[in-house]
């Protein structure tokens, strides 16, 4: 059958940012498991039982990995065939002979946008757990954090299902592979549903700096309130920039139809890879000052310490604080 392609120069142009962020994204995501994979093994695996902080590790750690590789497919298969939207035919050496199969390009991209949410439900989950343990286990908090993630979430999902979307021809196969463009309203509801989630990472951030904040003034000038300032800075910082980019790439003024949201995949990689880099780090036994207690205040009030130094390296097995504070009393 005839190719289906056009010499559109500025399709091909952006067939390529996104060839180029999904690879640099996809890098990101397998060589840094890569690098702390003995860490997992030393400071998880190792350890007996499971807590609500090591299941979602867990969670959050493989949907990633074994999630992105249809998204993957998605980027990287470079089919001209004009049926690819409907049949997706195995490339030589792995077939000799086309094969049709369930898997087609709409359903790979509907895929891409539903892992999204899920990446970001579950990334949501273990930050309100973490916000939960640095208030002491505070219920009220806890209730806060529950309606804001929930609301975040109804919003989100209904952003992506609602709307509906228009018949694609093989006319809107304008490159090779599965990179489709996007209508005005369908790429709006989506940079909608990524500004909730800003705001989202917005009241994480505050409620971490002013529990920070707090404790200065009870104690003075601690440890405590630099590791938790760094913390917040490190994850928040950089998650806000890369949530504010893919809500900017939504724009159809200021990227093509072929461009829209060509940063998601970097942002759920993102988020993904350095909450785990956190849930590692928390384990670390260089943070000797801080294992296995919790550090108490001028009033006699516990509160957990968090880090995010960045290390790979491991001697031995501990418990973490927030581990403590994350179980859930019978």
């Amino acid at each position: 059958m005839a190719d289906a392609v056009s010499q559109d120069p500025e399709a091909y142009k952006s067939l390529y940012v996104n060839n180029y962020l999904a690879a640099a994204a996809f890098t990101t995501l397998y060589y840094d498991y890569l690098l702390t994979f003995n860490s997992e093994y030393t400071r998880f695996w190792r350890t007996k039982g499971l807590t609500w902080a090591s299941s979602l590790f867990y969670l959050n750690r493989y949907l990633s990995l074994f999630g992105h590789v249809p998204v993957i497919v998605q980027y990287f298969w470079l089919s001209t065939d004009p049926d690819r939207l409907s049949v997706y035919d195995l490339p030589y050496p792995l077939s000799s002979s086309r094969i049709s199969c369930i898997n087609r390009c709409n359903p790979l991209v509907s895929f891409h946008q539903y892992l999204a949410v899920i990446v970001q439900v579950v990334v949501g989950i273990m930050l309100i757990l973490r916000t939960y343990a640095l208030y002491n286990r505070n219920r009220i908090v806890l209730a806060i954090l529950c309606i804001a993630g929930l609301t975040v979430i109804v919003y989100g999902v209904w952003c992506v299902l609602s709307g509906g979307s228009r018949e694609l021809t093989t006319a809107d196969l304008a490159v090779p592979g599965c990179l489709l463009p996007m209508e005005e309203a369908t790429s709006s509801r989506l940079a909608s549903a990524w500004t909730g989630m800003l705001a989202f990472d917005v009241l994480i951030f505050l409620m971490t700096l002013y529990i920070s904040l707090t404790r200065k003034r009870e104690d003075g000038d601690s440890t405590i309130i630099h590791v938790m300032l760094r913390d917040g800075t490190i994850y928040f910082g950089v998650m806000m920039v890369t949530c504010v980019s893919v809500i900017l790439t939504f724009h159809h003024s200021l990227f093509t139809t072929w461009e829209q949201g060509m940063t998601t995949t970097v942002a759920n990689v993102l988020s993904s890879t350095m909450v785990s880099r956190l849930m590692l780090n928390l384990r670390d036994p260089k943070l000797s000052p801080y294992r296995l207690q919790r550090s108490e205040s001028t009033t006699g009030v516990s509160q957990p310490v968090l880090t995010t130094v960045i290390d790979t390296t491991f001697t031995d097995i501990y418990a973490t604080p927030e581990d403590y504070n994350m179980q859930i009393s019978s």
